[in-house]
């Protein structure tokens, strides 16, 4: 996982070195420019959220018992699900349909492997109750008309505000993006390409 982690951050901050050397290629004032930034910003928030709303659900349980409520009852992944919102979300928050398609190839070179070899350990510790989920619950795609909410969730505090934490850094992808943007119409920053 550290592993992953390191890796996934060296691809993601190597995306972000390249931006500070170009800009989209799409007009500050067009719409295109717009969508592509609103967009960006509204799936960055979703995966912020998202990760804290399935943090919440898993926090300190994670092998010890079977999560299937919350967001684990739409989808077995919840929070790699998030996950790859909030890549797209970078991508299109630097208003980059490239950039975007970069950050969707690196989120599954660095995260589909352990997705697949975290089902088949969760499949070593549970057995037949965790096949039948794999049956009603799909990996990737959340499924929302299976969603099944308790009245009460348990959870450990000091490891979801780590969590809590953690997603929020999510949301600074946008700012970061816009002060780029900002330095290269300014002229600051060198633009070396420009990026659709």
């Amino acid at each position: 996982m550290k592993s992953r982690t390191i890796t996934t951050r060296l691809l993601g901050f190597g995306v972000i070195g390249a931006m500070l050397v170009s800009q989209s290629a799409y007009s500050e004032n067009s719409a295109i420019s717009l969508a592509l930034e609103i967009s960006g910003f509204t799936l960055l928030c979703f995966a912020s959220l998202g990760r804290t709303w399935a943090s919440a659900f898993i926090s300190g349980k994670k092998d010890a018992s079977l999560t299937i409520d919350g967001p684990y009852s739409i989808v077995r992944n919840p929070l790699y699900f998030f996950s790859f919102l909030g890549f797209i979300g970078a991508g299109l928050a630097f208003e980059s349909i490239i950039t975007t398609f970069v950050f969707v190839v690196i989120f599954f070179l660095t995260h589909w492997s352990t997705i697949l070899s975290e089902e088949k350990k969760l499949m070593g510790i549970f057995g037949e109750s965790y096949k039948q989920y794999i049956n009603n619950v799909p990996r990737f795609i959340p499924k929302l008309q299976l969603l099944k909410n308790p009245n009460t969730v348990s959870f450990s505090p000091k490891i979801f505000t780590r969590s809590l934490f953690e997603s929020s850094l999510i949301l600074f992808v946008y700012p970061i993006a816009q002060i780029i943007e900002w330095l290269h119409i300014h002229a600051i920053l060198p633009v070396y390409f420009t990026l659709f």
